[in-house]
């Protein structure tokens, strides 16, 4: 007995379902996307889904398939936070839907390349992946959610514009002293390849041996006081910083390289959070 595929149908079902999973994904990861982004991951996913229409491939091609159609849903729907952040996404979203897979041992199931076709109503189907999600963030609500909450934002900077994930920490008071402009922390390391080749040369020099920053770069130096002591940051004005719910213009994008890695890729104060809907 053949089974009939409807396209439409695989790709529309898939497309929601991988939403579920992303926004799972995120939950568990404290991380946040855009709607748009969202949408972006979830139609990645959905291309992927097609895979259950190719040949059959060995068992370690197809696990590389789904390996790597995974990570590119993740990095359509949260970009790369981070390695460590970015790894942490795809392992769970990649269990999640490894997960699904396991699915094949029940009667009547069709798979191929860890692709599956369940045989229930797309209803049904939707519907237990919105109760999963459902019973996540009930859980999470009652529990609290391991490590910090993240919220997506972008980074608009002279010749370049940077996805990061924000944090709002309201200790976080940082301003340029001559201008009074407010500051965003920056973690080098994590933006580092996005950045113009100038100045990521400069930033490279300066974190190695102090190098003072060529006039045409803009750079400032902002001082800043942590419980390691006292230090002076490069920093370089930024056009805006957006969200889904509000901007910022007029501020400075301050770069640090602490020795440990950090779970945000920009860190901002309390009165930037306002500006941008997030308080």
């Amino acid at each position: 007995m053949k089974t009939v595929i409807y396209l439409d149908e695989l790709l529309l079902t898939n497309f929601l379902a991988a939403a579920a999973l992303l926004l799972g994904a995120g939950l568990l990861c404290a991380r946040q996307c855009s709607g748009l982004r969202l949408m972006a991951g979830s139609a990645a996913a959905a291309a992927a889904s097609l895979g259950i229409l190719l040949p059959e491939l060995p068992g370690p091609a197809a696990f590389l398939y789904k390996v790597f159609t995974c990570c590119a849903a993740v990095a359509a729907a949260y970009g790369v936070p981070g390695l460590r952040n970015f790894v942490q996404l795809c392992v769970w979203y990649l269990l999640l839907n490894l997960l699904l897979c396991g699915a094949v041992l029940l009667p009547g199931v069709q798979s191929a390349n860890l692709c599956v076709y369940l045989p229930l109503s797309p209803g049904r189907l939707l519907l237990c992946c919105g109760a999963v999600l459902a019973v996540l963030r009930g859980v999470l609500f009652c529990f609290g959610r391991a490590g910090t909450r993240c919220f997506a934002a972008v980074l608009e900077l002279e010749g370049a514009v940077l996805s990061v994930q924000a944090f709002c920490d309201t200790g976080f008071s940082v301003q340029d002293p001559l201008t009074g402009q407010a500051v965003v922390l920056v973690y080098y390391p994590a933006v580092r390849s996005a950045l113009p080749q100038e100045l990521r040369t400069f930033l490279d020099r300066y974190f190695a041996c102090g190098t003072a920053p060529p006039p045409e770069l803009r750079v400032r130096l902002v001082p800043c006081t942590t419980i390691a002591g006292h230090c002076v940051l490069p920093a370089v004005p930024a056009k805006a910083l957006r969200t889904s719910k509000g901007s910022a213009a007029g501020i400075l994008a301050a770069f640090c390289r602490p020795e440990t890695q950090q779970p945000w890729t920009a860190l901002l104060g309390s009165e930037l959070a306002v500006q941008l809907g997030i308080r």
